[in-house]
């Protein structure tokens, strides 16, 4: 088995030779750099760590392994702020802690793929 930091060194290496800026890179793909069979949460939450260090971000998506994005891409970003995304009345709600948070929780999970019914059963 290899390291969080030799599997990020590998991990880093291939993303940088793909010349992209973003990639998905498969659970089998990071089993394999990191030769072990099986790939655990603590695993790949240190591997995110160490792989910050080579410019890349890396999450889980919901499709199956992970999105690598090279952080260096994100600088040119735009700004989010709350002062400007959220409304005076929403923020003072805030402040006194009387938000309706299933208002914005419905407007968080907009966009999101809803699981099939068949599938809650």
């Amino acid at each position: 088995m290899r390291s969080t930091d030799e599997t990020a060194i590998l991990l880093a290496t291939i993303l940088n030779r793909s010349d992209q800026t973003r990639a998905r890179v498969s659970a089998r793909t990071i089993k394999k750099l990191a030769a072990r069979r099986h790939l655990r949460r603590a695993f790949a939450a240190e591997l995110t760590d160490a792989l910050a260090e080579y410019s890349w971000t890396l999450t889980e998506i919901d499709s199956g392994g992970y999105a690598a994005v090279r952080t260096k891409t994100l600088e040119a970003a735009k700004p989010v702020t709350a002062k400007r995304w959220l409304t005076d009345d929403e923020r003072k709600a805030l402040k006194r802690g009387t938000a309706k948070w299933s208002t914005f929780e419905r407007e968080a999970t907009s966009g999101q793929q809803q699981p099939d019914e068949e599938e809650d059963v």
